[in-house]
C-alpha cells in the first residue's frame, strides 16, 4: 500500500514539474529574515542591506528593530548594485521613513523589470549621526 502511494505521489510531482507548475522560482517566496546593521553620519549618509534574490512581485519587507538617538532614516527598494526600483511609470518616488519598531513594505518593480531571481537590497539614507539595525526579506508573502 505504501509503495502504491509513493508511486502515485512521484507521478503527480513529475507531471507538475514537467508542466511548469512545480517550478520553484514561480511560487517559492524568499521570505526568511536577513539581519542588517547600518551606520549613518554627515560624511557618510548612505547605506544598504545585504543583497538577496527576489522571487515574486510582492513588496520587500523591512523591520527596523533599533535606531540610536531616537533617529530615523529613509529607505527604498533597489537592485543589488544600488539602482532604484521604487518608481513606476507615474514617476512617484516610493520611499519610506523608518524608525525604531517600524515595519515597512517597500513598493517595487524589481521582478516586473528584471525577472524572478534578480538580486535586490534595501537602500537607505540619513543626515543624522545614528546606527540602525533590523531584518528584511525581498518577498513579503
Amino acid at each position: 500500500m505504501k509503495l502504491k502511494k509513493m508511486v502515485t505521489t512521484a507521478a503527480v510531482a513529475l507531471s507538475l514539474t514537467s508542466s511548469g507548475l512545480g517550478t520553484v522560482s514561480a511560487f517559492a517566496a524568499n521570505t526568511g529574515d536577513t539581519t542588517w546593521t547600518n551606520q549613518y553620519s554627515l560624511w557618510s549618509q548612505n547605506d544598504h542591506t545585504p543583497a538577496r534574490r527576489k522571487s515574486n512581485k510582492t513588496a520587500y519587507y523591512n523591520y527596523t528593530k533599533k535606531v540610536s538617538n531616537n533617529g530615523y532614516f529613509t529607505i527604498w527598494a533597489a537592485l543589488y548594485d544600488g539602482r532604484a526600483v521604487n518608481r513606476g511609470k507615474d514617476c512617484v518616488d516610493h520611499s519610506y521613513r523608518s524608525a525604531q519598531g517600524q515595519v515597512n513594505y517597500l513598493w517595487n518593480l524589481a521582478v516586473e523589470k528584471y525577472g524572478s531571481g534578480v538580486s535586490v537590497r534595501v537602500n537607505s539614507t540619513s543626515m543624522q549621526n545614528i546606527t540602525a539595525s533590523g531584518v528584511w526579506s525581498p518577498d513579503s508573502v
